[in-house]
């Protein structure tokens, strides 16, 4: 395959012009979302679009929330750093965009306003997720109905088409083809998984090897043959057994004479059927002449003859011809009419699956009547597009894009690394890339790393740049050296203080010469896996091993591994070294052991009359019953009568309360959860069992009953949809673990240390004796080609192998590329290493030729060179690395057990959740709206209005006793918190307080000692200063009149920020100090309840007052704590937002508690007390911020919180 070279420029997202189509190639650690989010940011402020006519796709729903949150928080930065006129420190893109945006400041400000207020409209989808709403919002255009309803799982219909289809295949079909099909082992469930893979591509060309062969013609031949051969039998079954037994000339290590016999009668049993039988026994060939003949021994005559032998000949050509012709149709055949039949009776039933939205929306971009009319409505609702991960596509995404884009000079930005295209096997095309990359008017590289260690980068320049010519197999993926980021410093992984080399090549030395064989390598390989990571975290755990300034943990190690059966090896020599690891995977959980299992259980409950399935059940894991306690069970009768019983009353749960609660209840009551947990993989068995049972509750709505739940169980089972991320195994711990990983589920992902011991297996599948070869044909512009019954030598299984071989070069990549400070290397002459990618890369043949074969090349050549001249090669190929690669031998030590660090005793205390919720019902908070975060405390002054050095000095050092002096931070705003709650402000003396001053002092770990009289002396100025003209001082207070600590709850009907903002502006803070505040106000839209504390409600003369303490530390000085600078303070720290929610509290809660309650004549305003500003002698001007927030305001903050609507 070949393709135009156009140049490739270096990108900078500052600097690229916003039209066109544009492929971005971004290699792995460069940076590829920030440049996304930059684009995005351009075409705001300087194309000027709206954030809902930018068009974002990617591929998962994870990477779409975290692409929104991104963008999201990437336009509120730049936004508050145009508010400042400059931008935050280390911020350069928002320091270049100040400097470089050719727009005025206050228009982009503008722009940027607008964008984030509406970015709950941002037009950031999956692929699906996008096609959906296009064909919601254009039902008329795409031509589909408008109730059409999405289905996740299209598993039931397709088995019920196919169930069909063997119906229609084999009910009239001849005895002879039922038998054939049946001999070997086909069926419906066999015939959908060859399928499944194929469905749904009306780009595929499907060609059937024998189309045109006259099929009634080879019947006749076959039933002739057999026919003749079975007179032949019957009149010369003697003379034939003679001729075998006796004869001198054959070679009895192939016609042993003991054997004999046995052919004979399977030839008797074959013959004697008055039905054709294609399926020929197994040794059914040792009675043609062909066989015979190369069978005899060395100058002993010529092979027995006879015409009984010769007919075998033809009958076995003519059955083979016959059975080919049955088996390479059936499918075909299939395809064609499930791709019909699906489509049809997804139409009738108004459902739609998710691939269909993508084939609904690329036939309605390509109808010519409908086409144009949607192609032009899509280009005006989306004006520009960033698409991510691109080089996941397919032809028909593709296609959808191309579609809406071409012709047009709008900007449409491709984003992806084809060196990462390792999805095919979820139906992503690298040649669609490939062809996206040929249309392209502009291509661009991101070549600089931010992820890796320079020297590592170093070593991986050296790997992937060894071959200069294609080095990912084909033309148009080529390899840019990745430039190690200047500003970046890297955490540097030491082991007694050195550094070593990022790369560790270990060589498997080959076993006498020749190549090792791969069981054992598997097994030394896992072995020194698992030593080294045992080394490395008992040299972290003694603080020997750092990565930077901590030291070495679990979870810094990442083992890659190509399948889930590597993956378990590697856990298995780990646990020998008492390592824990977590091991991630793709597969789905309908594979597990569990899955099994849980099967059982759910037929022994539903029979629980058969004794054979209650038997398989307690044999189970899930029970753990013996052999032994097996036998004795089916000897005593009470006992086995118990466990009847026990699972009568299952059944009876499951039939009256539904699967879940039955489950719920056996698994308490037999103590399933610890059963599990005693074997060494407890967690993992647990993970599985709990998310079976999770999807079992989720099928049972739609297949109720217990005999359709345990066939739903079952079809899972044999044809688990691995592509389903609902399914796929589920991580059993977030601890500090070593992980074991896929390198498919690696891909996005990063870890200091990865080892890679098994990418030396280079064993090629494809086309590999399959009777269906899937490949690209270059003769017709590589468009993708399904070739049932190819020949051995037909093209397609060449180029199949090709194309396996260049995923894997592209998996090694991605394997590679996910290390951060230090990568092992297992490579060494193993066998079928030869075709696999580093010896490609590493052992380059050096010939060159048009119709040169450079795998097989590449396979002779390093099948040829000895142990030795491969070591020297690596050392030339690894020169200009210099340091950055060691090579040495593979360890052969079984390694030391694993030593954790000693467990630091620690106060128990209770987790604080620190997840996110689904943006549905929750309770909120003022930290929740300010802040992001779903916790809420107490506020005891978290966050210090100063520089963070300055935030807590050591606590107890006082440097004098002015309150300015008194430690700063939450402990130090949470003891004078407790002191002021604890404290009668009326009625106190001297010696009392002085002894709660030293107790609340010393419990908040403050030194009492040194503060306690000036804390005390503190506190009497506080009381004591007057809060208002009239003299209104905390002294006055009795604790009959005030409330300490009052935490609220009170309802929110979907409270959005923007009908927040409209609220307050319309109430005059959208200027003033609070301006910023207001114009920077962002969150979720929350549904369900506000939550918060006030320090201190009180009653004075009638009126209730709103008390908040604040230790804040603004200054050293009276000056800085006077009412103009403690607006500042209240802007800078959003405790406008605080006090307004705090006042709709009170609100609340005096409407329902004071009889006749009136706002203006019962509410008596908020003050926030800055502690350390307040003194008799400064007055209510030092430290007091008072406001009356207006009647009119807090009706409509009521109203808005119980109602979402804005006034």
């Amino acid at each position: 395959m070949t393709t135009v070279r156009l140049p490739m420029e270096r990108l900078d997202p500052l600097y690229v012009p916003l039209r066109g189509f544009n492929l971005i190639e971004a290699s792995a650690g460069t940076g590829k979302t920030y440049t996304i989010t930059a684009l995005y940011l351009r075409l705001v402020v300087e194309a000027a679009i709206p954030v809902n006519r930018i068009l974002v796709v990617t591929y998962t729903n994870a990477a779409t929330k975290e692409l929104r949150d991104r963008i999201r928080n990437r336009l509120a930065q730049v936004r508050s750093a145009f508010l400042r006129g400059r931008a935050a420190e280390g911020d350069e893109l928002a320091e270049r965009l100040l400097d470089l945006l050719a727009v005025d400041r206050d228009l982009a400000l503008r722009r940027l306003t607008n964008a984030v207020r509406g970015f709950d409209e941002a037009a950031i989808y999956t692929i699906h997720s996008f096609c959906k709403r296009v064909l919601g919002d254009n039902a008329f255009e795409s031509g589909l109905s408008f109730e059409t309803e999405l289905m996740a799982d299209t598993q039931d219909l397709l088995q019920e088409i196919v169930d069909d289809f063997w119906r229609k295949e084999f009910y009239p079909a001849s005895p002879m083809v039922v038998k054939y099909f049946l001999d070997a082992g086909y069926t419906p469930e066999k015939l959908l998984a060859q399928i499944e893979p194929h469905l749904g591509k009306p780009y595929l060309q499907v060609v059937t090897q024998n189309d045109g062969v006259d099929g009634a013609a080879l019947e006749q031949s076959f039933v002739a043959a057999f026919q003749q051969a079975r007179e032949l039998w019957q009149r010369n079954r003697a003379a034939i057994e003679k001729l075998l037994l006796e004869s001198p000339s054959l070679n009895r290590q192939k016609y042993g004479q003991k054997y004999i016999p046995g052919w004979l009668q399977a030839m008797d049993d074959y013959l004697a059927d008055e039905t054709p039988r294609l399926m020929l026994f197994e040794k059914f060939e040792q009675f043609t002449t062909t066989k015979l003949q190369n069978s005899v021994k060395q100058n002993k005559g010529a092979a027995p003859q006879h015409v009984f032998f010769d007919a075998c000949e033809r009958l076995k050509t003519a059955a083979e011809a016959l059975a080919d012709l049955y088996r390479y149709q059936l499918p075909g055949r299939l395809l064609a009419y499930c791709n019909a039949e699906l489509a049809q009776r997804k139409r009738r039933q108004q459902l739609q699956s998710y691939d269909d939205l993508l084939l609904d929306l690329y036939h309605a971009l390509h109808d010519a009547r409908q086409g144009p009319a949607l192609t032009s409505r899509l280009q005006k609702r989306y004006a520009a597009a960033l698409i991510d991960e691109f080089q996941d596509t397919d032809p028909i995404q593709y296609a959808i894009f191309q579609g809406v884009y071409r012709n047009t000079d709008q900007p449409m930005f491709l984003v992806g690394d084809p060196k990462q295209a390792i999805y095919s096997f979820r139906g992503a095309d690298i040649f669609a890339y490939l062809r996206a990359r040929r249309d392209a008017s502009r291509r661009y590289t991101l070549d600089v790393n931010w992820r890796s260690d320079p020297r590592l980068l170093q070593a991986l320049n050296a790997v992937f740049g060894a071959v200069s010519e294609r080095p990912f197999l084909f033309d148009g993926i080529p390899f840019h050296r990745a430039i190690p980021a200047e500003q970046k410093r890297h955490a540097r992984l030491t082991v007694h203080g050195q550094e070593l080399p990022p790369l560790q090549l270990w060589w498997l030395a080959a076993a006498g010469g020749r190549p090792a064989d791969k069981g054992a390598a598997n097994e030394q390989a896992a072995r020194a896996t698992a030593a080294e990571i045992a080394r490395l975290l008992n040299l972290g755990a003694r603080d020997q091993a750092r990565i930077g300034e901590r030291a070495l943990a679990g979870g810094d190690i990442a083992v890659l591994v190509r399948s889930h059966r590597q993956g378990r090896l590697i856990r298995q020599h780990l646990l020998r070294l008492g390592v824990p690891s977590v091991q991630q995977a793709d597969d789905s959980v309908f594979l597990s052991d569990e899955a099994q299992q849980l099967a059982w259980l759910l037929a022994a409950v539903m029979e629980p009359g058969n004794e054979g399935r209650v038997r398989a059940l307690l044999a189970s894991d899930l029970f753990g019953q013996s052999g032994e306690e097996l036998h004795r069970l089916r000897e005593d009768e009470q006992d086995w009568a118990r466990w009847l019983e026990r699972l009568q009353d299952d059944r009876q749960l499951w039939r009256e309360h539904g699967f879940i609660r039955f489950f719920r209840a056996w698994l308490v009551r037999e103590g399933v959860a610890q059963r599990l947990l005693a074997f060494r993989d407890g967690e993992r068995r647990l993970t599985n069992l709990l998310h079976l049972a999770e999807l079992l509750h989720g099928a049972s709505r739609s297949h109720p009953g217990m005999a359709a739940l345990l066939k739903w169980l079952e079809d899972r089972r044999r044809t688990p949809g691995h592509g389903d991320e609902e399914q796929q195994l589920r991580l059993e711990s977030d601890e500090n673990l070593v992980r074991i990983v896929t390198v498919h589920k690696s891909k996005g992902l990063e870890y200091p240390v990865v080892f890679c011991p098994f990418l030396w297996d280079g064993r090629l599948r494809a086309g590999q004796g399959d009777d269906a070869v899937l490949y690209h044909d270059p003769e017709q512009q590589d468009r993708s080609c399904l070739v049932i019954g190819a020949s051995e030598e037909h093209p397609a299984r060449a180029h199949a192998r090709r194309e396996e071989m260049a995923e894997n070069l592209r998996l090694f990549y991605v394997a590679l590329t996910r290390a951060q400070q230090r990568c092992y290397l297992v490579w060494g002459k193993i066998k079928d290493a030869g075709s696999a990618p580093p010896a490609w890369l590493l052992h380059h043949p050096s010939v060159k030729g048009a119709d040169t074969d450079w795998l097989q090349a590449t396979e002779e050549r390093f099948g040829q060179m000895s142990d030795a001249a491969l070591r020297e090669e690596l050392q030339t190929v690894f020169e200009l690395a210099g340091e950055a690669v060691a090579i040495a031998a593979l360890p052969q030590e079984a390694g030391s057990r694993y030593q954790p660090p000693a467990a630091v005793e620690a106060t128990p205390q209770a987790r604080v959740f620190t997840g996110s919720l689904a943006d549905g019902w929750r309770v909120g908070s003022f930290t929740a709206l300010t802040a992001g975060t779903t916790v809420e405390a107490p506020d005891h002054d978290m966050i210090a209005a100063v520089p963070s050095q300055d935030a807590e000095p050591v606590i107890g050092s006082a440097i004098g006793r002015s309150v300015f002096d008194f430690p700063r931070g939450a402990r130090a705003g949470s003891c004078l918190h407790a002191l002021f709650e604890r404290l009668d402000f009326a009625h106190y003396e001297r010696e009392p307080l002085e002894k709660l001053v030293e107790r609340t002092l010393s419990s908040h770990g403050l030194d009492a000692a040194t503060w306690t009289g000036a804390v005390a002396d503190w506190v009497e100025r506080v009381l004591a200063t007057p809060l208002n003209a009239d003299g209104l001082r905390l002294a006055m207070v009795t604790t009959a009149q005030r409330l300490n600590e009052m935490e609220f709850y009170y309802p929110l009907a979907n409270l959005r920020a923007d009908a927040l903002r409209r609220v307050l502006e319309r109430h005059g803070y959208a200027a003033g100090p609070f301006r910023e505040l207001i114009e920077t106000l962002e969150f979720n839209p929350l549904h369900g309840y506000m939550k918060g504390y006030v320090d201190l409600v009180f009653e004075a003369g009638g009126r209730f007052y709103l008390v908040d303490y604040k230790s804040n530390w603004l200054g050293a000085e009276p000056a800085a704590y006077r009412r103009s600078a403690l607006a500042e303070a209240m802007a800078r720290e959003s405790y406008l937002l605080q006090y307004l929610i705090y006042t709709v509290a009170l609100h609340r809660y005096l409407r329902l508690r004071v009889a006749g309650y009136d706002y203006p004549r019962h509410f008596g305003g908020v003050y926030y007390l800055f502690l350390r500003g307040m003194d008799p002698a400064w007055g209510p001007d030092g430290g007091v911020f008072h406001d009356m927030p207006a009647p009119a305001l807090v009706m409509a903050l009521d109203r808005l919180m119980a109602t979402g609507e804005a006034e």
